[in-house]
């Protein structure tokens, strides 16, 4: 926050100076974790583009769930994490059959 600060040549992370960062960063694309910009120089956020990669993955966690939501966020698993999920449901599966 103090970089953004710092950008913004305010003083102070008032409330009016917060929100004039967040229309701002909204303005050229980005957005930002937190939801709320914090108040103090010393808090992290995490600024991503709207739409890219990132952005959409954070829109579907933060957005009402959706089909469209949930594609978004099945595609983060990687071919390596779907085998294990596989495995993991094929072992959970023996177990539960017993024994033949």
């Amino acid at each position: 926050m103090g970089v953004l600060r710092e950008v913004k040549k305010a003083g102070r992370l008032g409330n009016l100076v917060r929100e004039e960062i967040g229309n701002k960063l909204s303005s050229v694309g980005l957005g930002h974790l937190l939801a709320e910009l914090p108040a103090y120089q010393e808090r992290s956020v995490i600024l991503y583009v709207n739409g890219g990669p990132v952005g959409k993955v954070v829109q579907a966690v933060i957005d009402n769930p959706s089909h469209e939501s949930a594609d978004q966020l099945r595609t983060l698993n990687t071919s390596e994490a779907q085998d294990k999920l596989r495995r993991i449901t094929e072992i959970v599966q023996e177990q539960t059959e017993g024994p033949t």
